[in-house]
């Protein structure tokens, strides 16, 4: 049905047994276009001049029963020209009254608009709703009915029906338009969502309070954390505890000014799986201007932090590696300086011993001489000479204390040459391929070249296992980490004993054969190692010592060494008052990383 037909309906049913009625009808309502009557009729009752204007003539049909009108009103429907209004009589035998005739035509057809015409009182107004239902579509007429009302009611049914269709048409346009609209919003939030589902960054949506509305899957992939967990603060405890506090107060004071911000925290997800993320939050504002909300990304950067901290690693090792090698020459230099005079010195010392031999021979002869002469008579004046030479000598005193300085100063030697020894083991740039290393000797060679740094703090004590094999490793890495390890001990300790001049502390060092593995153990009896920084102590450049006395570098280079270049482990076990200990565990045999296959 078109606005056309909508505009022009004033097709009209008449359902009555009478004829007559259905002839009364058509004189009142049918017209050709000229005054109708109800023109002159309305100007008389009003006092108005009668209008000219055409009206549109209504079609009137006509049933004789109930069922024959629900077949008109069926059939008008199907032919796309409803009736807009219907005259029923209430009395219609031998079939149905007008109320069942009405019921049955709304069940069909609900618009149509009923004038109920009755010279009786069969039905009162509630049995009418009783049966029909209240309606807004339901009038009554009483005959004998006055021409006027008639027609009076006709004009404004067919009007009324008229604003109706509009209406809905109306309503199915809207309707239309919001499905429309809505089909279009539908693709406009799938297309929202397929990005925001498949962006390699989380997404959240925040209120004015950071209280969380909205995250997408990338979210609970970086962080850990569903959504459902995430809602309201519950987000802020995927933050990693030591980050937690200063991540919530920059947030908070940037919310309070309104600015857009960017900031990197880590988070520990429920697995314990530490990553580092860069969020970024960009201020939602109302119609007023007023903060109403934050939306904003989070992205994964622990990769380019991974790769930052290996290229910080590498040139710290390459640093090292520098100093190291200027260390070794400075070694090797001194080592070659010093190995010639002490030989030297070892070599005429030995002849000393052994002309301090032939000396004491010489004196045993020269005391039987001595004898000789006191026995026969000789010079008085020579004698004395001699007698008095010997007593301002104390050859008794020098043959007492001349071999014993000359063992001193053997064992003096063989101490130096331990020295160098060790220092030239120490400093030696060795190779870089693994080699089988005996731990033990490596640990005694560490402990004499760092004897200057602990001898005054701390008492060592050792354990070594007998039984330890050599173990494949780069021998002057490992000896670089037991150095490092035994220097941190000494420190700690010192935090404790001051300069020990009131007492020593004690390092042990122990090594131990467990199966497939070599374990090392390097304790102290320091403060130990604070909870708030134990998750900390092995990143570049951490130090928790004054400046100048520590650079960061030494465990984080341990840890590089033992786990990246050897696939062993390093922990540490501590316990604040009492000390701590580090252990590292290396495999009996070579492992080849995962980098070494796919450099190989």
């Amino acid at each position: 049905m078109n606005t056309l037909n909508i505009a022009c309906n004033r097709r009209v049913l008449v359902i009555d047994d009478n004829h007559a009625i259905h002839d009364d009808f058509r004189k009142i309502l049918i017209s050709s276009g000229e005054d109708t009557g109800f023109d002159t009729i309305s100007a008389e009752l009003f006092g108005e001049a009668p209008r000219t204007a055409a009206v549109a003539p209504f079609e009137i049909d006509s049933a004789f029963q109930g069922k024959e009108g629900l077949e008109r009103v069926i059939h008008s429907l199907k032919d796309g020209r409803p009736y807009s209004m219907a005259f029923v009589d209430v009395r219609m035998p031998p079939g149905w009254d007008g109320i069942e005739t009405i019921a049955k035509i709304w069940e069909v057809y609900p618009d149509l608009q009923i004038v109920i015409c009755t010279a009786y009182s069969d039905y009162s107004w509630d049995d009418m709703i009783a049966k029909v239902g209240q309606s807004d579509r339901l009038l009554i007429l009483k005959k004998p009915f006055d021409n006027v009302e008639v027609l009076q009611l006709a004009n404004a049914l067919t009007e009324k029906w008229r604003l109706l269709q509009e209406s809905k048409l109306k309503i199915e346009d809207l309707e239309h338009l919001v499905q429309v609209r809505g089909a279009e919003l539908h693709q406009t939030e799938e297309r929202f969502r397929k990005l925001c589902n498949f962006l390699p960054l989380g997404i959240f949506e925040a209120d004015a309070d950071g209280g969380c509305h909205y995250t997408n899957p990338q979210w609970s992939t970086i962080t850990g954390r569903s959504y459902e967990e995430s809602k309201g603060d519950g987000w802020s405890e995927a933050i990693h505890p030591e980050d937690r506090e200063a991540t919530l107060k920059f947030w908070k004071q940037t919310a309070v000014n309104g600015q857009s911000w960017s900031h990197e925290y880590r988070v520990l997800n429920r697995q314990g799986q530490l990553r580092w993320v860069n969020a970024t939050g960009n201020p939602i504002l109302s119609e007023t201007g007023e903060i109403a909300g934050y939306v904003g990304t989070v992205q994964d950067i622990s990769d380019r932090k991974r790769l930052h901290n290996e290229r910080e690693m590498m040139e710290v090792q390459l640093r090292h590696a520098q100093k190291l090698e200027a260390i070794g020459q400075l070694a090797a230099g001194i080592a070659h300086e010093i190995n010639t005079p002490t030989q030297y010195i070892g070599d005429n010392t030995r002849f000393l011993k052994e002309a301090f031999a032939d000396l004491g021979r010489l004196l045993e002869q020269y005391d039987t001489l001595f004898t000789a002469c006191h026995e026969h008579p000789l010079n008085p004046e020579l004698l004395a000479r001699v007698q008095a030479a010997r007593e301002q000598t104390d050859v008794t005193y020098l043959d007492t204390e001349i071999p014993k300085a000359i063992a001193q100063s053997l064992d003096g030697i063989e101490r130096v040459s331990k020295i160098v020894k060790s220092m030239k083991e120490f400093s030696h740039p060795g190779t870089d391929q693994k080699t089988a290393v005996d731990l033990n000797h490596s640990i005694e060679s560490t402990l004499t070249v760092a004897h200057n740094e602990w001898k005054y703090l701390a008492e060592m004590k050792t354990d070594f296992d007998p039984a330890l094999p050599a173990v494949p490793c780069l021998p002057g890495e490992i000896n670089q980490v037991i150095l490092n390890l035994i220097i941190n001990a000494t420190h700690a300790i010192a935090d404790v004993v001051g300069d020990g001049s009131k007492g020593k502390g004690t390092i042990t060092i122990q090594t131990k054969n467990d199966g497939q593995w070599v374990e090392i153990r390097i304790g102290d009896t320091g403060a130990g190692i604070p909870e708030k920084i134990r998750s900390r102590i092995f990143e570049p450049f951490f130090t928790t010592k004054g400046v100048g006395k520590g650079t960061g570098q030494g465990l984080a280079i341990a840890h590089s060494v033992v786990v990246d270049k050897h696939q062993g482990s390093i922990h540490f076990e501590t316990d604040l008052g009492k000390g701590t200990t580090f252990v590292i565990r290396l495999p009996q045999t070579e492992v080849v990383s995962q980098l070494e296959r796919i450099a190989a």
